[in-house]
């Protein structure tokens, strides 16, 4: 997918990111923005900012490539994508994905389905997200490992098919060493609290999307913040059945565990979005510089 740059460096050089006015909001993550410009219709776009020279964001761009290749090769679906960086005048550096416009968001179909119909597209997720394990395993003896965000928002359904488009954080470890780097994101974070996320908070986050049964919890546990605590239990109860199915040792998932899983991970999420939100009012307010993310709106929990 290409994009004509100098609309990118245009973009970039007129954006306020405290106040984006020049873009259109799509939707809001725990740390992007999604956004589309009314030169590409139908072309999502994620900006990625604070990169500290051309040879890093370079290797970032080889590295979600070489994501997008591994999910592929794992068997899973990946929309049309690609990304693009820019360097504007005063010499900032600016990633941005880009992926075609996705219509049929399974987020957004569970909100109006009907039980039988979730559970579908749910068996639907589990049964794609069984690649990333599979494959995972043929690949252990060579020391890689891919990682997926798999809760309902990161999949969609075009002409009846299941894609998954979270790409633009690739998730790869080579003999248990992460090629993702995380200091582009850990700079989104108010310079204080950087070493804390680091060392207590960061491992356990990224962990999580290596484990199978952790990324199907943390789908269930999603329901709650999609309004649809009513599936939680046949959600549950079909992942246990396909775990056990599928020869896995798990133990089984509970509902309390749910739960609980649920109120610590919303807990970390609001923290981290309020303490960057602080961190945006010290730089535009009492400093008076730019800041150079854009942040999520209030997030439904």
């Amino acid at each position: 997918m290409m994009v004509d740059k100098e609309v990118l460096l245009d973009l970039e050089e007129r954006l306020n990111p405290a106040r984006p006015e020049n873009i259109r909001i799509l939707g809001y993550g725990e740390i992007s923005t999604v956004f589309e410009l009314p030169e590409y219709p139908g072309i999502a776009f994620k900006r990625i900012p604070m990169f500290k020279s051309e040879e890093q964001v370079k290797m970032y761009i080889d590295t979600y490539y070489e994501y997008i290749n591994l999910l592929s090769e794992a068997g899973l679906k990946i929309p049309e994508s690609g990304a693009e960086y820019v360097i504007t005048g005063d010499g900032r550096i600016v990633l941005f994905i880009m992926q075609k416009k996705l219509e049929q968001i399974c987020h957004s179909i569970i909100h109006r389905a009907r039980k039988e119909e979730a559970i579908g597209i749910f068996s639907s997720i589990l049964a794609e997200m069984k690649k990333v394990w599979d494959f995972n395993e043929e690949k252990r003896s060579e020391g890689l490992e891919i990682g997926l965000d798999g809760q309902i928002s990161n999949w969609a359904i075009i002409n009846g098919d299941i894609y998954y488009f979270d790409t633009s954080t690739p998730m790869i470890r080579r003999n248990g060493a992460d090629q993702l780097d995380t200091d582009i994101f850990l700079r989104a974070c108010p310079p204080g609290i950087r070493i804390l996320l680091e060392k207590v908070f960061l491992p356990g986050i990224l962990d999580r999307y290596y484990n199978f049964r952790l990324v199907v919890l943390d789908l269930i546990a999603n329901l709650f913040k999609e309004g649809r605590k009513d599936l939680i239990s046949d959600f549950i109860e079909l992942a246990n059945e396909f775990f056990a199915g599928e020869g896995y040792t798990f133990e089984p998932i509970v509902m309390k565990e749910v739960e609980k899983y649920y109120r610590e991970d919303a807990f970390i999420w609001s923290l981290y979005l309020n303490l960057r939100k602080i961190h945006r009012f010290i730089v535009t307010r009492l400093l008076f510089g730019r800041y150079e993310f854009i942040l999520p709106g209030k997030i439904k929990r």
